[in-house]
């Protein structure tokens, strides 16, 4: 069985962390197997958006503890090298040009709250929740979990989920705008699919451009921003995806970008 399984339908892939007795816990096959699953569809014309989700109910618990505890013994290099197996995921991620739409149920923890949070989106169930539970074994957070919780929410609260690794309800997170969506329990994978498969109908150039804009501003100065949205806008009104959204409007027609 693999740990990674993925599933297509029309342009939407959805990936599928797939271990339900270890509540879907990271190893290193999970990193390598998400990683290439994510580089193959960046690769096929055919895929426009992707889903990522966990098996059995449960998204992910974060790093797999009987493989932490072999590297206990371990020299720093090794310990460090397993540690970016995983930053490589997380970059991956980040730098993809699809969307990526967490579908969380059950509950995301450790490693696998960052990667709900590496998503571009996050669709949860209203009885799931999230938490950045290293320090309950000793450890402290990776997998981008102190960027992006630590731009995105208030930062007493990311002290207080990074001290104490306790439970944050998704429906908290909702209503701190961190989770977009929130699922009735069961639903969180359907509804965050049909959400992939409207965004899989956009101009896939433009979301693209979109993502990196929104990435690099977190860490962009004001001018260097500006400059970046200036040539993005330029570049686009260049494009095939403009004359058909612009032609659509004025037409009084929905936009088919899927043919551009």
């Amino acid at each position: 069985m693999a740990r990674v399984e993925t599933h297509q339908d029309g342009a939407v892939l959805t990936l599928v962390n797939n271990d339900p007795a270890s509540r879907n816990s990271l190893v290193e096959e999970v990193y390598v197997g998400l990683t290439d699953a994510l580089k193959a569809a960046e690769a096929d014309p055919a895929v426009r958006a992707v889903v990522l989700t966990g098996a059995g109910g449960f998204f992910c618990s974060g790093g797999n503890i009987q493989s932490l505890k072999e590297r206990v013994g371990s020299d720093y290099a090794t310990r460090r090298r397993n540690v970016e197996r995983l930053h490589g995921l997380i970059r991956t991620m980040r730098n993809l040009r699809l969307p990526i739409i967490a579908a969380v149920e059950g509950g995301a923890a450790g490693a696998g709250a960052s990667l709900a949070a590496a998503s571009d989106l996050i669709v949860a169930s209203s009885s799931s929740y999230m938490s950045i539970a290293y320090v309950k074994i000793g450890l402290t957070p990776d997998g981008g979990a102190t960027v992006f919780f630590g731009r995105a929410l208030p930062r007493q609260l990311v002290q207080e989920m990074v001290w104490t690794g306790d439970r944050v309800p998704a429906e908290r997170l909702h209503a701190l705008g961190f989770v977009n969506r929130l699922a009735e329990p069961g639903s969180a994978l359907a509804d965050a699919q049909a959400w992939a498969a409207e965004l899989a109908r956009g101009p896939a150039q433009a979301i693209a451009r979109g993502k990196a804009l929104v990435n690099n501003a977190a860490t962009a100065s004001m001018d260097e921003q500006l400059d970046l949205e200036a040539s993005g806008i330029a570049d686009a009104l260049g494009g095939d995806e403009a004359q058909e959204g612009l032609n659509a409007f004025l037409e009084k027609r929905p936009a088919d970008f899927t043919r551009v």
